[in-house]
């Protein structure tokens, strides 16, 4: 047992990691219950490698960008910052393949933007969500309208409806809530339901948008 504890132990203390061949530096000590080591081995076997190689370094810990911004994790210039305060392996698992997807939006924006049928099947499920919503809320105006990033709608969304109720608004229009803010986030949502969700699902819920991220996985095939 004290072998096995030891073992644990060390994993703690090491302040380094890979993630397909992407160092990952621990800043700041993750609790005891994580376990870094199953973290990045994890995605590792789940998520291609070509998925991964745009992202040159990943760091875990407290930064200011995620205080300013109330953030668990970021993508930014290559690089992707999550906090070390995580509840349980599979927390820490989901916030890196979210910033992974984004990683991967940005460097594959033909391939998902380039035609547009994201954006329609988008626009289709926010107004489906808008005719569910209206009935009890004052629903911004561009809510129809703006599919990238709107402060107004993600404050609406997260502080007016709060996710507990818009989670199971979304019921068979959405695979979450979160999916709703905006079309990145449609898309690195949907990016973590298929490579640690119900996959089936996605391809059930968003044809296009699950068709889009079998592509990029079978890219190099």
């Amino acid at each position: 047992m004290w072998i096995t504890e030891s073992a644990k132990a060390g994993r703690k203390l090491k302040d380094m990691f890979n993630l397909s061949g992407v160092n990952v530096y621990i800043k700041d000590r993750l609790p005891d219950d994580i376990d870094p080591e199953f973290v990045f081995n994890y995605i590792s076997a789940r998520v291609p490698f070509h998925l991964v190689r745009n992202i040159d370094v990943i760091y875990v810990g407290q930064f200011p960008e995620m205080k300013k911004r109330d953030l668990n994790a970021y993508y930014e210039d290559g690089a992707i910052y999550v906090t070390n305060q995580q509840e349980e392996d599979i927390d820490m698992i989901d916030d890196i393949i979210h910033e992974l997807a984004h990683s991967v939006e940005r460097n594959n924006e033909e391939i998902v933007y380039g035609n547009g049928s994201l954006q329609r099947e988008f626009k289709a499920k926010r107004r489906n969500l808008y005719n569910v919503m209206s009935e009890m809320f004052d629903v911004p105006e561009g809510f129809l309208r703006d599919i990238e990033y709107n402060k107004e709608i993600d404050m609406f969304l997260y502080k007016t409806v709060g996710y507990e109720i818009l989670n199971q608004l979304v019921t068979n229009i959405f695979v979450s809530g979160y999916a709703a803010t905006s079309v990145s986030e449609y898309f690195a949502r949907g990016f973590e339901e298929y490579f640690i969700g119900d996959k089936d699902s996605l391809k059930q819920l968003s044809p296009v948008l699950y068709g889009i991220i079998d592509k990029l996985v079978h890219l190099e095939d």
